[in-house]
């Protein structure tokens, strides 16, 4: 029997506030965490105990020190081999969250979203003391209310990930690009990428396959077999995405929600919106502004 990874979007958690895609914590795993994917972006630093983490097929041990950067649409599972739990930091974040205090096309962001590195770093001793202190300033400022918090935090992460992507890149020399590229890992990621980054155009898979010289049916299968969902599902969840967010932090009306996140029309909006989450734009305003 075939086994199918669970689909996690951040509007599916709860305590993440909806105009602020951006969630830290310090978690437990006892056991295992099922195969999932997500359409965000996730960081993790182990602090305790043992284990192991399978990310797209491959597996690495997980132990005190091990970083961890997960892009969207990677299958990963954890499971826990010591006595005790797994404790690690833990922080899931939209990637607009990153464009939205950085520009898209920063050096830094360009060099972090490439898909075929090695998704994680076994840090030492003498270098982890720093990350584990930004991890704790990141919760610690995640925690309070202070003023001008929500423009910190996308700093904080900022200078987490150079941090993380300067260790990577010292290793660079001995990672083998070739047998990630093998596997067809970075074939994907500048499409996906580049539907986060515009997905308010009139996008299609045509177009994207002239712009980036892949045959639509392997396009096509591409983002089926990593997202999970076909190009139009993919489209359609990021616009959704983002209106949920427009429709409870802003007082835009609702055509203006539509035409802001790339739909033609509001009878299109609708209908997908309705289709994707049972209820109409409107009595989704309503649940969640009285939510709060």
């Amino acid at each position: 029997m075939t086994i199918f990874p669970m689909n996690k979007n951040l509007s599916d958690y709860e305590m993440i506030e909806r105009g602020f895609p951006f969630y830290v914590s310090i978690n437990e795993i006892r056991h295992f965490f099922p195969a999932h994917r997500h359409d965000f972006l996730e960081c993790s630093l182990v602090i305790e105990g043992e284990g192991h983490e399978t990310i797209n097929g491959v597996k690495h041990p997980m132990s005190r020190g091990t970083f961890t950067l997960l892009l969207p649409y990677q299958i990963h599972e954890i499971v826990t081999s010591s006595s005790t739990p797994l404790r690690l930091f833990n922080c899931m974040f939209a990637m607009e969250l990153l464009t939205a205090s950085s520009k898209a096309s920063s050096s830094h962001l360009q060099s972090l979203l490439v898909d075929n590195q090695q998704p994680y770093l076994q840090i030492g001793s003498r270098e982890l003391a720093p990350i584990e202190a930004m991890f704790a300033a990141l919760l610690s400022e995640y925690r309070e209310n202070n003023p001008f918090r929500k423009e910190l935090l996308p700093l904080r992460l900022h200078e987490l990930l150079i941090h993380f992507q300067r260790m990577r890149l010292a290793l660079k020399a001995t990672e083998s690009r070739k047998e990630a590229d093998s596997k067809g890992n970075g074939v994907l990621w500048p499409v996906i990428e580049y539907i986060h980054y515009n997905y308010r155009e009139d996008l299609s898979l045509a177009g994207l396959s002239d712009m980036f010289a892949i045959h639509p049916s392997r396009l096509s299968l591409e983002i089926k077999k990593r997202a999970g969902i076909n190009f139009v599902q993919l489209l359609h969840s990021i616009r959704l995405n983002h209106a949920c967010s427009l429709l409870v932090a802003t007082d835009m009306s609702i055509i203006d929600v539509a035409l802001e996140v790339g739909f033609s029309s509001y009878k299109v909006f609708a209908r997908v919106f309705r289709e994707n989450k049972g209820k109409t734009p409107g009595e989704y305003r309503r649940e969640h502004v009285e939510a709060y």
